[in-house]
C-alpha cells in the first residue's frame, strides 16, 4: 500500500512537470521487514533511528545505513503486539499459511483457536510488516507467505521453542523411516524428511538426508518404540515436544505418515542447522506451484 501511494505521487508530481529523483519513505521507525519489500520495489527509506537508504541516479548518490532493528520511539502504554513468539500467535502464522481468503479476524480467531483479541494483534502486527493486506473493513485479502514464515522465524527458533532430545538409530534412518506408520505414538515428521514428503515427484532434495526430526507429545515412549538411543555427538535424529499442539493438529497425511505442515517444516528448515535454509528455500519454490504467496 505504501509503494502505491508514493508510485502514485511520483506520477502526479511528474505529471505536473515536476522532477522526479527517486522514490523515499520517512517514518519514525521502518522495520526490517518492510525495509525488505520497499528494497524489492526500488524505494528508499530513512527514520529516527538510523536506518537510511537513498540510492540516485542523477547526481550518482547511494547511501546505506543501518540503525535500529527495533522501534526505541513505542508509547510504553501502547499495546501494540512486537513479537509473534509464542504458542498462540504461532496459531494464527500456520491458520493464515492454509486459509483461504478473504478472511476476517473473528474466522480467523475461531479457525486458529485463539481469542479474537489475539488475532487482531497479530494481524496488526502482520499488517504493520507488509506481511498481510486487508481490506478496508479489517478482512485479510492477500498473505505473503514467504514473508510471513520469514517474520516468525524472527521469533522461533526450531531448537529452542521446542523440547529436544538428540538420539541415534543405530540401524539408520532408513529403519526409523520405515517403521513409522506402524507406530502407536502419534508422531508428525519436519525438517529434511519432511521436505522430501512435499517436493514434486521427481525432484531432487538440495542435500541428502542426514537428520531426522519428529514430533511427538511422548518423546520417551517414541524412542523406545524406534529403538533409540540418547547421543550428544553422532545423533541422527531430533525427538521434539512441540511448542503446541496445533503442529500435530495440522499434519498432513502422506504416504501413510503424518508431516508437519508446509508453513511449520520450512520454519523449522528457516531455523535448523547446516544446509537447511537451502532446503527452505528449495521448499517455498516447490510451493509456489500449490498456492498463490509462495513466490518471492
Amino acid at each position: 500500500m505504501i509503494v502505491r501511494q508514493l508510485e502514485a505521487f511520483a506520477e502526479a508530481l511528474s505529471g505536473n512537470g515536476g522532477p522526479v529523483m527517486g522514490k523515499l519513505l520517512v517514518a519514525p521507525f521502518v522495520s526490517p521487514m518492510t525495509r525488505a519489500k520497499l528494497e524489492e520495489h526500488g524505494v528508499g527509506w530513512f527514520d529516527l533511528t538510523g536506518n537510511v537508504r537513498l540510492r540516485l541516479d542523477r547526481p550518482a548518490v547511494f547511501l546505506d545505513r543501518v540503525g535500529a532493528e527495533r522501534s526505541e520511539f513505542r508509547d510504553p502504554a501502547e499495546r501494540l503486539l512486537k513479537s509473534l513468539r509464542g504458542p498462540a500467535a504461532a496459531r494464527v502464522v500456520l491458520e493464515l499459511a492454509d486459509a483461504e481468503l478473504p478472511l476476517r479476524v473473528r474466522e480467523l480467531a475461531e479457525r486458529a483457536k485463539v481469542g479474537a483479541a489475539t488475532s487482531a494483534r497479530v494481524l496488526e502486527l502482520l499488517h504493520r510488516e507488509a506481511v498481510v493486506e486487508r481490506a478496508e473493513d479489517g478482512a485479510v485479502t492477500a498473505v505473503h507467505k514467504r514473508s510471513l514464515v520469514e517474520r516468525w522465524a524472527q521469533d522461533y527458533k526450531v531448537m529452542a521453542s521446542n523440547e529436544v532430545i538428540t538420539a541415534l538409530d543405530p540401524r539408520g534412518l532408513s529403519h526409523a523411516l520405515k517403521v513409522l506408520p506402524a507406530l502407536e505414538t502419534k508422531v508428525a515428521v519436519t525438517g529434511s524428511a519432511a521436505l522430501r514428503a512435499y517436493l514434486p515427484a521427481g525432484m531432487t532434495p538440495v542435500s541428502p538426508l542426514v537428520t531426522l526430526s519428529l514430533y511427538t507429545e511422548d518423546p520417551v515412549r517414541l524412542m523406545k518404540e524406534l529403538g533409540l538411543k540418547r547421543a550428544d555427538r553422532g545423533a541422527n535424529v531430533l525427538v521434539m515436544r512441540p511448542y503446541d499442539d496445533v503442529v500435530q493438529e495440522k499434519a498432513r497425511l502422506v504416504g501413510g505418515v503424518e508431516y508437519a505442515p508446509p508453513a511449520q517444516v520450512v520454519a523449522d528448515l528457516v531455523t535448523g542447522q547446516g544446509r537447511s535454509t537451502e532446503e527452505a528455500e528449495q521448499l517455498m519454490t516447490a510451493l509456489e506451484s500449490s498456492g498463490p504467496g509462495w513466490e518471492r
